[in-house]
C-alpha cells in the first residue's frame, strides 16, 4: 500500500477508502501532515475497475440470466462496494509542495 513520501509513513486502508468514496479526498499523513493527492492514472484505474464489470452486468449478464431491474441494480451497487474495498491495493498518491 502507499506510503507517505516526505516520512514513509504507510496510509491505512481506511484512509485510503474514505479518500476514494470522497471524490478522492486528499490524504493527510498522520505523522507529518503532509498532503498527498490521488494521480491522474489512478483516478482513471478506479473509474474503470468500477464502471467496466458494471456495464458488463449490467447490460450483458443481468438481462441474459433474467434478472430484475431493481436487482440488477442493486447487485450492481454491491459490486462496486466490494470492488471498491481492493482499490487502495491499486491506486497511487502523489505529493506535490505548494
Amino acid at each position: 500500500m502507499q506510503k507517505c513520501y516526505v516520512c514513509s509513513n504507510q496510509f491505512k486502508w481506511k484512509e485510503i477508502v474514505f479518500s476514494i468514496w470522497g471524490s478522492y479526498k486528499p490524504i493527510e499523513c498522520s505523522h507529518c501532515g503532509k498532503r498527498h493527492t490521488i494521480n491522474f492514472v489512478s483516478k482513471f484505474i478506479v473509474s474503470l475497475l468500477i464502471i467496466v464489470p458494471a456495464v458488463v452486468f449490467g447490460l450483458l449478464i443481468a438481462p441474459a440470466q433474467g434478472l430484475s431491474k431493481p436487482l440488477t441494480f442493486g447487485l450492481i451497487v454491491l459490486m462496486a462496494f466490494v470492488i471498491s474495498l481492493f482499490l487502495p491495493l491499486f491506486v497511487k498518491y502523489e505529493y506535490k509542495q505548494r
